[in-house]
């Protein structure tokens, strides 16, 4: 009787707030607690796993991708242990974040980490709170690992001219398939099953929430946000310091492990600030090694230009003198060498070799750089003190499934 009587006094704005508030002070104290806990998260790959003690509801409530696979259509209610392919790390801050508003991040390693789980569960609070961190520890030294990964999250930023195919273009990593969160088999019976475990994957990404539209029909759309806004400032300043500082960029030990597409990205750039192409060729030469030896290859001129492709002509070949060109010639064929030789001493060849004939034009441009300002991450004042807080903007069918979340636990 009292708490009908309180809540006619207060009102029921005021007493959803309060009945918010109670779960979110009594989630804060479940986090890593066996306490109440009704499902079991098994987080990590087959080499390492940890077993992670969660509340279904504290999930549900804070999150649209676990709502959806413990209250949505396909939701099995009898489901206790779901598996989680995620990095456990990762996957501790963003339960850390749904249980006390927290962020554990305390090395790039984990920002980056906790970024793509933040994105795969289209948690953009998260999100904003890991770019921001990035950026304020983004140097020389790291910012080729930070923009090979940036780079897969802004997938606007990709030249629709380059020669990648639907295969080898980096995306965001997509919402998790709510198939894969299924209990840890102990036995396999189906022996005969000779698929490859690609196929098999791609079957299974089939039913994959591949995009926030597709989320549309598990909540309201004007909460939801894309995750991977934020990434774009921080994209921005990846490439200002690549530009400001190319020649130590380039000499970093990290430029031998970054990805093809990342490679080209940087290669294309007509802004880089160098006084000449010799350090983007040596950059190159030396990229062309290391993937030779990840694929076992011979170190041979035939496959260091396989592994490059077409990497090798975002050369400016033609700002060249012939003395710098020179030191080029253990990647270009006597053809190429000869004819690019000739047009750099004033001589006119009739014949062009078919490798060198749609790269001309860019090979003869040469790179313009002017110091850019330097872009700060722009971070809107409202959505810093709302993550900082730990308020949020609730749509109808969240209060709802808060306020009978509240109901149970007041009537328990």
């Amino acid at each position: 009787m009292r708490r009908l009587v309180y809540y006619t006094v207060m009102g029921p704005c005021k007493w959803v707030q309060l009945s918010l508030h109670l779960i979110r002070g009594r989630s804060y104290n479940l986090y890593e607690n066996e306490d109440g806990s009704d499902v079991i998260l098994m987080v990590g790959d087959d080499i390492y796993r940890e077993r992670i003690p969660a509340h279904s509801w504290v999930l549900a409530a804070g999150n649209q991708v676990f709502r959806a696979m413990f209250q949505g259509p396909l939701a099995d209610r009898h489901k206790k242990t779901y598996n989680i392919p995620n990095d456990p790390k990762g996957f501790q801050n963003l339960l850390k974040w749904l249980y006390r508003h927290e962020c554990g991040i305390q090395s790039m390693d984990s920002g980056l980490i906790t970024l793509q789980v933040a994105i795969q569960y289209l948690c953009p609070e998260l999100a904003e709170l890991c770019v921001e961190y990035i950026t304020q520890h983004l140097s020389v030294s790291n910012v080729l690992r930070v923009l090979q990964d940036i780079y897969r999250y802004c997938p606007s930023h990709q030249d629709p001219d380059s020669n990648q195919t639907p295969e080898t273009i980096s995306t965001a990593p997509s919402a998790p398939n709510l198939e894969d969160f299924e209990e840890i088999p102990q036995t396999y019976s189906n022996s005969s099953d000779t698929r490859d475990k690609k196929t098999q994957q791609y079957e299974r990404s089939q039913h994959t929430i591949h995009s926030m539209t597709q989320l549309q029909d598990l909540c309201d759309e004007a909460d939801l946000r894309d995750p991977t806004a934020c990434c774009t400032d921080l994209f921005n300043v990846c490439l200002e310091i690549i530009d400001r500082d190319t020649q130590s960029v380039l000499a970093s030990e990290l430029l031998e492990e970054i990805d093809y597409q990342t490679l080209e990205l940087i290669l294309r750039r007509p802004t880089l600030n160098v006084p000449n192409e010799l350090p983007i060729f040596q950059a190159l030469q030396r990229w062309s090694t290391a993937q030779c030896k990840r694929l076992k290859f011979p170190l041979t001129q035939e496959n260091r230009r396989a592994v490059l492709s077409n990497q090798l002509y975002h050369i400016r070949f033609l700002q060249m003198t012939n003395e710098q060109l020179q030191q080029t010639a253990t990647l270009l064929t006597a053809e190429e060498f000869n004819y690019l030789s000739a047009r750099i001493s004033g001589h006119s060849l009739t014949t062009v070799p078919h490798t060198l004939a749609r790269h001309l034009s860019v090979m003869a441009k040469p790179r313009s750089h002017s110091p850019p300002g330097v872009t700060k991450l722009v971070t809107n004042g409202k959505n810093k003190k709302k993550c900082n807080s730990g308020k949020k903007k609730y749509t109808r069918k969240e209060l709802m499934l808060d306020i009978v979340s509240c109901l149970a636990v007041i009537f328990d």
